[in-house]
C-alpha cells in the first residue's frame, strides 16, 4: 500500500489530538497527577500485550545495561518530568495552547545538539525561528485562556505556559536519550525495536511517577479518576487514543514511512487538528492570528524535522 507510513503518521496525529483533549478534561476534573498516573497505569499493561503480539516478546531481556539505563532515563525525563509539566498545562491553559507550545520540542533538540557542538544548518535555524514566531502569535492571540478556564489569572496563565515548555524540554531530552538507547551498534546491529523501547520507557515512567505520587502522599492518585465518572470516561478513551493507539501507530509510521523525518513532521501536525476540535468542543476563540500562528509553528516544526541530521 503506497504511503502507508505517512497514513499511519496522520492517524497518529489525530490520536494525539483526541488524547490531548480527553486528558485535558480528566486533568481539569481531578488534577494533573491523577490523570497522568491513570494514563501510565492503564497504558503500560496494554503496551506489554501489544509488544508481545507484534514482536513476540513481552520485554527486551537482551538489552545491555547501558542501553537500558538510557531508555530508563529517557522515560523518567520525558514521560515523568516532561509530562508533569504538560499535564499541568492541559489542566490550566487547555489543550490547544498546550499542544502549540509543546510543538517547540524539535527546536529544543536542535539546541541540545548545538551545545554538543553539532551546529544546525540554516534551514533548521529557519524552522526554529518559524516555530518560535508561530507560538508567540498564538500566545498573543490567547492572553487569558478564558475559553478553557473562565476567570484564569495571569499567574495561572504563566504557570500553564511554563508547564508546556517544561513538557517540550522533557520530550526533547527524552527523545535524544531514547535515540542513543535504540541506536544500531555492535551489540545490536539493527538497533532496538522502537516498540520495545517504548515499553521500557513507559514502565520506567510508571515507576517514577509512582514515587512522585507517594512523596506527595497520594500513592493511589489514579483512584481520583476512577471515582469521577466523567474523568474516568475521558481518561479511559484518552489512554486508548494516546499511549495505546497513538504510540502503536507512531511505531508503525516509523517502520513503514519511506522517509522517517516526513512521518515525524506529519505527526507534529497535532496542533492543526486541535484547532477545529478546540473551536467546536469547548468554544475556543481562535481567530485569524491564532490560526496563522498555529500554521507557522507547525510549518517550522516540519522544517526542523525534515532538515535535521
Amino acid at each position: 500500500m503506497p504511503y502507508r507510513g505517512e497514513l499511519f503518521a496522520l492517524l497518529t496525529a489525530m490520536c494525539f489530538t483526541g488524547s490531548g483533549l480527553l486528558f485535558a478534561v480528566a486533568s481539569k476534573k481531578t488534577g494533573p497527577l491523577p490523570a497522568n498516573h491513570f494514563r501510565l497505569a492503564a497504558g503500560v499493561p496494554a503496551l506489554l500485550v501489544i509488544c508481545r503480539l507484534l514482536t513476540g516478546e513481552w520485554w527486551p531481556f537482551d538489552l545491555s545495561t547501558e542501553r537500558a539505563a538510557l531508555l530508563v532515563a529517557s522515560g523518567l525525563v520525558g514521560l515523568v518530568l516532561g509530562d508533569i509539566g504538560f499535564f499541568h498545562a492541559l489542566a490550566t491553559v487547555g489543550p490547544r495552547i498546550s499542544t502549540v507550545v509543546m510543538a517547540t520540542w524539535p527546536a529544543v533538540t536542535v539546541a541540545i545538539a548545538a551545545v554538543q557542538g553539532r551546529l544546525p544548518d540554516w534551514p533548521v535555524l529557519l524552522g526554529i525561528t518559524m516555530t518560535i514566531a508561530g507560538v508567540a502569535l498564538v500566545l498573543l492571540r490567547s492572553p487569558d485562556g478564558a475559553s478553557w478556564r473562565p476567570g484564569i489569572t495571569r499567574r495561572m496563565q504563566f504557570s500553564g505556559i511554563a508547564g508546556a515548555l517544561l513538557g517540550a524540554v522533557g520530550q526533547a531530552i527524552g527523545f535524544e536519550l531514547a535515540g542513543l538507547g535504540m541506536a544500531a551498534a555492535a551489540d545490536a546491529p539493527t538497533g532496538v525495536d522502537p516498540l520495545q523501547a517504548t515499553v521500557v520507557r513507559m514502565t520506567a515512567a510508571l515507576v517514577g511517577l509512582q514515587l512522585v505520587a507517594t512523596v506527595q502522599h497520594a500513592p493511589a492518585a489514579f483512584v481520583a479518576v476512577v471515582h469521577d465518572r466523567r474523568a474516568l470516561q475521558a481518561a479511559a478513551w484518552g489512554a486508548l487514543f494516546g499511549p495505546i493507539g497513538g504510540v502503536t501507530l507512531s511505531m508503525m509510521a516509523r517502520k513503514h514511512a519511506a522517509v522517517p523525518s516526513v512521518a515525524g513532521a506529519l505527526i507534529a501536525t497535532t496542533p492543526v487538528f486541535m484547532m477545529p476540535v478546540a473551536r467546536f468542543v469547548y468554544g475556543a476563540r481562535i481567530g485569524a492570528l491564532g490560526v496563522l500562528g498555529t500554521l507557522v509553528a507547525v510549518a517550522g516544526v516540519a522544517v526542523c524535522l525534515l532538515n535535521r541530521r
